[in-house]
């Protein structure tokens, strides 16, 4: 698959279509499929019929799940499923379920209705659009004038997919991914790099072996090839890419599809990882499906006038044109800014050209800050010519690295377990979670 730049996919007035997730017995969802796919306003991205898969589907980030509760075995699994969607939420449950219980699940923020019995579809459609409407415009970081206010989490709650990606190749995103990797890992959070490019030279910077690889996860998508995927360095866990361009066809799998790139990440959340982070390449079929799996995204991009040309369209494409398939929110979007030589541009500079090219191109919000500037440091390439991490070889490049972490992930805060031992509280955004020394 490949993003399509002069593909209009448009609802009426202009829109882009609601991307839905219908979840349910498969009757159920069948039948609100037939309802919806001849509605230029849906965009129906997956369906689901068991709770394990809903939840593999919303990585996907739907903006409205339409979801018939008999899935789930009970109240309890259904309740802690739905605190953890982003989108808006219209429940159907079994007609006999009491008035206390129908308020309890009218109480979590994500569910906008709660019905028994059945929907009335017409009415349902025109209330999910609106309210899909209403989300996307009140979206805080959607705001320009907000960009120096601060960095809002927007749709995350608590687990982290950063995909590292950059339209242009050599921006360091390779360098930058492992990097970011071994930072957060060393404050406690389990993290799991994953490569994704072919030939992958995450091995080589790591001092990994080549084999196991992500083949491994594919020849067997499930907990087991997960485990036989990993390799580990110290705290952190790396999966490494494809050994050549021919296996990268591989992960070139729709998000639904058994053993897709969206699956693995799923794998690895219920495996226990706080933070993912995707090496991307900058071209191929793998891009945009590893870019579907992620909730965040850093940009490395070179401070060139080329470098603002790519950024913005790789901005375009992901916040606009990509929007019926997967949105990641302006505000989870990192841009690193990589100064490989004299002459270039600064950070300044490089971001007023960026943000005048999003209004040359008619986008309805500024290009994102500056996040993170790299200067050149040759100790980086002979820190990783021997295998050791630049993070410990170069204070120039392991600075803006740390900030990048500290702005994605937040501060470690010193705390005394409940039980009188010490350990440490992460921030993510509205969760706290609690790690054991």
């Amino acid at each position: 698959m490949a993003w399509d730049n002069n593909a209009q996919h448009t609802a009426p007035g202009g829109e882009a279509p609601v991307n839905i997730l219908l979840a349910g017995p498969i009757e159920r969802t069948t039948a609100w499929y037939q309802s919806l796919q001849s509605d230029a306003r849906f965009r129906v991205s997956a369906m689901a019929n068991d709770p394990r898969d809903m939840q593999a589907k919303l990585a996907g980030s739907p903006e409205v799940v339409w979801l018939d509760a008999q899935i789930f075995s009970g109240p309890s699994p259904l309740v802690e499923a739905l605190t953890s969607v982003a989108g808006a939420v219209y429940l159907l449950v079994p007609g006999n379920v009491d008035e206390g219980m129908v308020e309890q699940l009218n109480g979590i923020t994500a569910v906008k209705s709660v019905h028994r019995g059945d929907f009335k579809i017409n009415d349902l459609m025109q209330r999910s659009y609106t309210d899909a409407l209403a989300l996307r415009r009140s979206a805080p970081s959607l705001s320009p004038s907000q960009w120096a206010g601060g960095r809002s989490g927007g749709t995350i709650s608590g687990l982290r997919v950063v995909g590292v990606w950059s339209r242009s190749g050599g921006s360091g995103a390779t360098s930058i991914a492992a990097a970011l990797a071994q930072s957060v890992s060393r404050r406690g959070l389990k993290t799991l790099l994953i490569g994704l490019n072919a030939p992958d030279i995450l091995p080589l910077h790591l001092e990994v072996k080549p084999e196991p690889n992500i083949l491994s996860w594919f020849a067997n998508p499930s907990d087991a090839g997960l485990k036989a995927s990993i390799q580990a360095i110290g705290d952190l866990h790396v999966i490494a890419g494809f050994p050549d361009m021919i296996a990268e066809g591989q992960g070139d799998r729709p998000p639904e599809a058994k053993g897709s790139l969206n699956e693995l990440v799923t794998s690895a959340a219920y495996a226990g990882y706080a933070v993912i982070i995707l090496d991307i390449p900058s071209g191929g079929s793998v891009a945009p499906r590893a870019i579907s799996a992620a909730n965040t995204w850093l940009m490395p991009v070179h401070a060139t006038v080329g470098g603002v040309w790519n950024a913005v369209e790789a901005f375009r494409t992901v916040t606009q044109r990509a929007a019926g398939q997967h949105r990641i929110n302006p505000g989870n979007i990192f841009v690193a800014l990589n100064m490989r030589t004299d002459g270039m541009l600064t950070a300044d500079e490089w971001h007023q050209a960026a943000d005048a090219g999003c209004r040359n191109l008619g986008l309805n919000v500024g290009f994102p800050p500056v996040a993170a500037t790299f200067p050149y440091d040759g100790a980086v390439p002979l820190a990783q010519n021997k295998g050791r991490s630049p993070l410990d070889a170069s204070d120039a490049f392991a600075r803006p690295i740390h900030s990048l972490a500290e702005m994605m992930f937040g501060q470690t805060i010193g705390v005394q377990g409940d039980n009188g031992s010490s350990g440490t509280v992460k921030k993510f955004g509205p969760l706290k979670i609690r790690m054991k020394r």
